[in-house]
Parts: structure tokens; C-alpha cells; sequence
């Protein structure tokens, strides 16, 4: 028995998304980046991942970021990829919360369990507040406070990628 995760990174601009997914996909993938392609699956390689755990879908850019993306139904039709652990991303400013809201629904649709990941550096504001009351099946939380260097501050997200790909393997081999 599985259960299928997707977990929606949340938070504007510059709080480090894309380049947590980066790291992540390094991390559980083994494959290493500089700019993260959009809608990448990615075989999981980790080897402590249970098997049956196989598929990584990473976003990259957050939803509002791509022009494309004019609906939420259509991008989970024509551009989503599905995969054992899903990795999807959004920006806070309205009508984020409405289109949250539809990809939640959307995944559900799919069999897949919604988590929200926040980033601390990133919940600032009432939109971020209001999109943690969303129906989600849980929220997990990141300490990313912000930092004085480029370097620190990837520093810090290489880290919190790694503690997250703990958290997906651990969670994997406890299903």
C-alpha cells in the first residue's frame, strides 16, 4: 500500500522554491542542475528510498511565473507531470489563493494527498495566512530566514532540501 504525495511549495518571489527543488532533485535524484527544467520526473536513486518509490515531479517555476499557465485544469491536463512524490509551486499575491485552491482539487482528483510548504522567509503577508486555512492535508514549515550572501543563503536551502528528502524517505518507508 502507497500513498501518494504532492507538496506545493508557497511563497513569493526570492524565497528559494526554485532552488529547493534543485537541490532536492540532487539530493533524491543524483542529478545535478544549474537552471531546473519545468515539469522534470526524475527516477528517484536515493538509496534508502523504498522501492516502489520511484518518480520525482519537480515544477521548477511557480505557477504564476509561466505565461502558459492561464488555467489551473488545463495545466494539470496539458502540462503536469505525475509521479510517486510531486513537487508543484506558487507565488501568495492574488489570485494565487484561488488557483491554489483548484490545484488542490485537481490533485485530489489524481489520488494524490496535498501538503503546503512554507517558507518562513516568505510568510509575511495576509495572502500567505489565508492560503494556510486552505483544505490542505498538512502543512509543513521551513526555516529560511534571510541571510547576508548569495552563498549563505544556498547554503541554507541545500540544507533544508536535504532534511526534506529525509522526511520523504522516512516517509516512504513507513507507509
Amino acid at each position: 500500500m502507497f500513498s501518494y504525495w504532492a507538496y506545493i511549495l508557497v511563497g513569493n518571489n526570492k524565497t528559494g522554491k526554485t532552488s529547493f527543488q534543485r537541490h532536492l532533485v540532487s539530493e533524491l535524484c543524483n542529478q545535478q542542475y544549474q537552471r531546473l527544467p519545468r515539469n522534470l520526473v526524475s527516477d528517484i536513486t536515493h538509496p534508502r528510498m523504498p522501492r516502489g518509490v520511484g518518480t520525482l515531479s519537480t515544477m521548477s517555476r511557480s505557477y504564476q511565473e509561466v505565461p502558459k499557465y492561464d488555467d489551473v485544469t488545463d495545466f494539470f491536463w496539458n502540462d503536469f507531470k505525475q509521479a510517486d512524490i510531486c513537487i508543484l509551486s506558487s507565488h501568495t499575491r492574488k489570485p494565487a489563493i484561488d488557483q491554489l485552491r483548484e490545484m488542490i482539487h485537481q490533485l485530489r482528483l489524481r489520488a494524490y494527498n496535498v501538503a503546503a510548504v512554507f517558507f518562513s522567509n516568505g510568510y509575511n503577508n495576509r495572502n500567505a495566512y489565508e492560503i494556510s486555512a486552505l483544505d490542505w492535508d498538512e502543512r509543513l514549515w521551513l526555516d529560511n530566514p534571510k541571510k547576508n550572501s548569495e552563498e549563505a543563503i544556498q547554503s541554507q536551502i541545500e540544507e533544508l532540501a536535504k532534511e526534506f528528502a529525509q522526511l520523504l524517505v522516512a516517509r516512504a518507508a513507513h507507509q
